[in-house]
């Protein structure tokens, strides 16, 4: 027998559909996943780690922060993010159980 699960709202099913999105670009599942084992860092460690343009790290972070999954401080000319959405790291979890990620 299947198991029965409740319906998603609609409104969930939106939210859950905008953040995978969000986060369904290549260089942004980097980045969640670079912020989520070393924790806050500033721009420069960011691009420099992913061996990507600090153009195209500002980008996607400037995006992600827009849609709350991360946040960011500036200190002096230094701007550090980090993971806003703990369910961001739990979609992180997910793929790292079932994918050879």
């Amino acid at each position: 027998m299947i198991p029965r699960f409740d319906k998603l709202s609609v409104e969930a099913v939106q939210q859950a559909a905008t953040m995978l999105k969000c986060i369904g670009h290549p260089v942004r599942l980097q980045i969640i996943e670079l912020l989520d084992r070393t924790g806050e860092q500033n721009v420069t460690t960011i691009y420099e780690a992913l061996s990507i343009e600090q153009a195209v790290a500002s980008q996607h972070l400037n995006l992600m922060r827009d849609k709350g999954i991360l946040a960011s401080r500036r200190e002096g000319v230094n701007v550090y993010y980090r993971i806003n959405d703990s369910r961001v790291t739990q979609v992180i979890d997910c793929i790292h159980d079932h994918c050879d990620a």
